[in-house]
């Protein structure tokens, strides 16, 4: 209802507040806009739309899963070289419209999507596959480090690269599944590793997600008014702990609440959840 009524209120935010309430915000979105830090929200939504029916259609086929997973992938390639040479300046990649036509579009940046659920998907229905990948743990994650730090590199540099537009998704995506596959597995210590507090973080993790983007706004608005250097130590620590102390707040009393109400109306009748 907030942003409904900022939306109404506010001309300049009368067509964004409708992108907002319709999930479609993120296409030919620009950074530091209205509703800009919901566009995340928006591709999980369209994703998670798109997903059953295509889990439906793929049911009776379950061998062709493997090869939309690959045209989906391949066709996000394609997509990111043509659009990222169409916004081709002579000074690289136009930021502008890499933002507007690649970063924030779902259709760009399906590669993470679309290799979770293929992980969750071999894990809950392969489990052959599943033990295979896993024992392939002690080979796999020094490669996986290595793609991540490839890719964080291509994006290094004054100008924005076509290889940076095209490469960086697909190879964080295969590089971060890697490291998934890792942490899992019985071959590595990573398993075996309890570390005080992770669980709990882990489990406030999409609050802290979802609340962020409202306390470092309050926050800067707290060391414009105080004079306080907003980039300095203290006021980073600060920010942190009151994300976590807001996302702590959030889970207790929304998300907790209604995970446990699903867990009462919809209890799970095959094995443990993924």
């Amino acid at each position: 209802m907030f942003y409904c009524r900022r939306g109404v209120n506010i001309p300049k935010c009368r067509s964004r507040s409708g992108n907002f309430c319709c999930r479609v915000q993120n296409i030919a979105l620009h950074g530091g806009t209205a509703f800009s830090h919901a566009w995340s929200l928006a591709v999980e939504d369209q994703f998670y739309l798109v997903l059953p029916l295509l889990l439906l259609v793929l049911y009776p086929r379950p061998r062709a899963s493997v090869t939309i997973a690959c045209i989906i992938i391949l066709s996000g390639i394609a997509l990111r070289t043509i659009l990222a040479f169409q916004n081709l300046t002579e000074m690289g990649v136009s930021f502008r419209g890499f933002q507007a036509w690649i970063y924030y579009p779902t259709w760009t940046r399906l590669d993470p999507l679309v290799l979770g659920v293929a992980l969750a998907a071999i894990e809950k229905f392969r489990p052959s596959w599943w033990q295979g990948l896993t024992n392939l743990a002690p080979w796999i994650w020094l490669p996986a480090l290595g793609l991540i730090s490839y890719a964080l590199w291509l994006g290094e540099g004054e100008h924005l690269t076509i290889a940076a537009c095209v490469w960086q998704f697909p190879l964080v995506a295969v590089g971060m599944a890697a490291l998934l596959i890792c942490a899992v597995s019985p071959r590595l210590s990573l398993r075996r590793i309890a570390i005080p507090g992770a669980a709990f973080l882990a489990s406030i993790a999409y609050s802290a997600y979802l609340i962020q983007k409202f306390v470092i706004h309050a926050a800067g608005a707290f060391c414009a008014t105080h004079n306080i250097n907003p980039v300095s130590a203290p006021a980073l620590i600060g920010v942190k702990v009151c994300v976590y102390a807001a996302a702590t707040i959030l889970f207790f009393a929304v998300e907790r609440p209604f995970l446990q109400l699903r867990r009462r109306l919809a209890p799970r009748k095959y094995g443990n959840p993924i």
